[in-house]
């Protein structure tokens, strides 16, 4: 567990901070790339209505792509330890109860059984008719298996992929997210390789299914010319909120989603709640009203709605609040409703009182919370990491913590870092700014040793109180190695308000630097860092971060650039999320100007360390144009410049033997150069 101490603040002799001490144990083996890329993750804590089970999912690795997944249960009380719940070498995940609680449905690419007898025709899956798998490619199909054991059964076989669903309140159907059926057309051009792709043409949409569990017909929901990514029933089950888009794009799905409300009989759409939403939306146990969280300004920041169902009038919560929303749910009280946020660098699930809005915090947990399901009696079951573990699954019952699970038992034996949650004051207008130190085990006061700074991407990203150890999470890995690592929170990060966040429109890399050195210079004061072995490297945004800080500043020694945006009009062209990246500056000329300001390839010339450039080969996020054109300007200009990149990969790297390449070369360049 993590044990906190009072803050403490430094004299005049350096900028004005405060730290939480986190206790670490001293152990004795040192962290290795293997060891990290043979974690195990958990996620989908999912209880039971009665409050009795829960149900988990594990996989191998950590961001990894999915080779194979389990489903475990155990009860909530401690009383037995889990069981593998569903036993097979393919991807099992996404469970969830029915609403009486015998039955788990869950998805599987698992192979289908073979043709049943006669007498169980009214069991065989639902399927598209002729429709069938293509040979040598497993979907992902609706699968159900009992409370208390056996084999699994199939629901459906429509031949695509299942990507969600949710159990109707009655338990008599299941709505389902899924592509039409593919036509011989289709197939036939495929197999021709007449697979090219218009740009903004809209294809492959994801419609709506109703599963009726009696008969196992399938009953098609198409909102007219929109994709469907996620969707919610109403408590009496007549109606359903639905998050659609006019593409099946990643863009439209991020900025330009809507929440409307359509009859789940006849499938008529009767209302677009709002415009512009993430996620779908939590109804009222009385169904009267609904609450989503939507994009703020320019898509920087996130607002909280509550809507009225019958009128569609919609009203703010949390706009004064002084965190991050992530994610809102109606709780089992029609007046209150529970909140996920990040506050300054941890996680805090609250309840809102709707008719004041006043938050008060209901999970005290210090780490980060990745998701959470509720019991009927109010006991929450949710997925926490803290510094000193990855993800485990752990609930909370009338104000009490329990950890269920102990997923990774072979970190007891591993030398891991004392974190520190420091804070300091920007000498740019005082705000606060906050984040994680991570120091060796056995680091001695007042001895500056060498310090890595790792800037988090976004700029919407945070830092939080969290496990920091994975292909690009590195703080751990390089703490067991000697090195203090800082990881800031800057302008422009969550946890502050949107108005923190946007403190980085139309300036990347100027006031959000300047915080970011600040934190240096303070633990320069405190002697925890030797002012002349620093260097930086992160991915995404920070690894522009990491391009800018070396094309612009002499403190630091070295760069590492992952996946980095080095041209930001380019970017500004060539992303997969144009609307993201015009929050932050348009295109008008004088927003042009402003990228090249700050762009890391038009200073290129200034770059004054060695610089390793990592990116993956199949990155459309950031694409992969924009690290080559920064490691061959620097070998133009005679700087020190390596280039490594990733066959197959996208804007993050999934697969394990590159992400252990990965962590090698971070270690080996810091090792290197500091």
């Amino acid at each position: 567990m993590i044990g906190v101490c009072l803050a403490v603040a430094m004299g005049a002799a350096g900028p004005a901070v405060s730290v939480d001490r986190v206790t670490a144990r001293t152990v004795a083996r040192v962290i290795t790339p293997a060891d990290i890329a043979d974690l195990t993750d958990l996620a989908d804590a999912e209880i039971s209505p009665d409050g009795r089970h829960l149900l988990y999912v594990t996989r191998p690795g950590i961001g990894q792509r999915d080779s194979h997944s389990a489903i475990w249960i155990v009860p909530t009380d401690g009383s037995a330890p889990a069981r593998p719940l569903t036993v097979s070498a393919s991807l099992d995940d996404a469970p969830q109860w029915s609403p009486d609680g015998r039955t788990i449905a869950f998805l599987s690419n698992r192979p289908q059984p073979g043709v049943r007898e006669e007498a169980d025709r009214n069991l065989r899956p639902a399927t598209f008719g002729p429709d069938q798998p293509i040979a040598g490619e497993p979907t992902r199909q609706l699968w159900t298996i009992s409370l208390s054991g056996g084999e699994a059964q199939p629901l459906t076989a429509i031949g695509r992929d299942i990507r969600s669903f949710r159990w109707s309140p009655d338990g008599h159907s299941i709505a389902l997210l899924a592509p039409d059926p593919l036509t011989a057309q289709v197939r036939a051009d495929r197999a021709a390789k007449r697979d090219w792709v218009e740009a903004d043409v809209p294809r492959e949409f994801n419609r709506v299914w109703i599963l009726d569990l009696a008969s196992r017909g399938l009953r098609r929901i198409a909102v007219p010319d929109r994709d469907a990514s996620d969707l919610s029933w109403s408590p009496d089950g007549k109606q359903l909120a639905l998050r659609v888009a006019a593409t099946a794009g990643l863009n439209d799905f991020f900025y330009r989603s809507d929440l409307v409300l359509v009859d789940a009989a006849s499938g008529t759409v009767e209302r677009t709640v709002f415009k512009g939403v993430y996620g779908t939306a939590s109804w009222s146990p009385d169904g009267r009203r609904i609450v989503f969280i939507a994009p703020d300004q320019g898509n920087i920041g996130i607002r909280g709605f509550v809507a009225d169902v019958a009128t569609g009038a919609t009203r703010e919560v949390g706009a004064t609040f002084d965190g991050t929303l992530k994610r809102l749910d109606w709780s089992r009280v029609n007046g209150t409703i529970l909140a996920r946020t990040i506050v300054h660098d941890r996680t805090i699930v609250s309840r809102i009182d709707v008719a004041t809005g006043r938050f008060s915090p209901l999970i005290d947990f210090d780490g980060h919370i990745r998701d959470y399901s509720v019991a009927d009696d109010g006991t929450i079951a949710f997925v926490g990491s803290q510094v000193d573990r990855p993800a485990d699954a752990w609930i909370s019952r009338r104000g009490k913590l329990r950890r269920l699970t102990d997923i990774n038992p072979q970190m007891r034996n591993w030398r891991l870092a004392k974190v520190e949650k420091v804070r300091w004051s920007s000498s740019r207008d005082g705000k606060p700014i906050y984040g994680l130190l991570f120091t060796p085990p056995d680091a001695k006061p007042d001895v500056p040793i060498k310090t890595v700074v790792q800037p988090h991407g976004g700029p919407q990203g945070v830092w939080t109180a969290s496990w920091q150890g994975s292909w690009t999470d590195w703080a751990q890995i390089l703490a067991a190695r000697g090195y203090a690592v800082l990881l800031p929170n800057p302008r422009g990060s969550e946890g502050q308000g949107s108005a923190f966040s946007r403190g980085v429109k139309d300036g990347w890399g100027i006031a959000d630097y300047q915080d970011i050195v600040d934190g240096i210079d303070m633990l320069i004061a405190r002697k925890v860092t030797d002012p002349a072995r620093i260097g930086i490297g992160g991915w995404s945004y920070g690894g522009f971060m990491s391009a800018y800080a070396i094309t612009h500043d002499t403190r630091f020694k070295t760069a590492i650039v992952g996946a980095g945006v080095t041209d930001l009009f380019n970017l500004s062209l060539g992303t997969d999320t144009p609307d993201w990246f015009a929050g932050y500056y348009g295109l008008s000329p004088a927003s042009i100007a402003k990228m090249d300001a700050v762009s890391p390839l038009r200073a290129i010339d200034r770059a004054q360390g060695p610089v390793l450039v990592l990116h993956g080969q199949e990155d459309r996020r950031v694409p992969l144009t924009q690290g080559l054109a920064f490691y061959q300007g620097l070998r133009l200009q005679g700087k020190e410049a390596r280039m490594v990149s990733y066959p197959r990969e996208p804007h993050w790297i999934r697969e394990r033997e590159h992400q252990l390449d990965v962590q090698r070369r971070v270690l080996d360049w810091f090792d290197e150069h500091l």
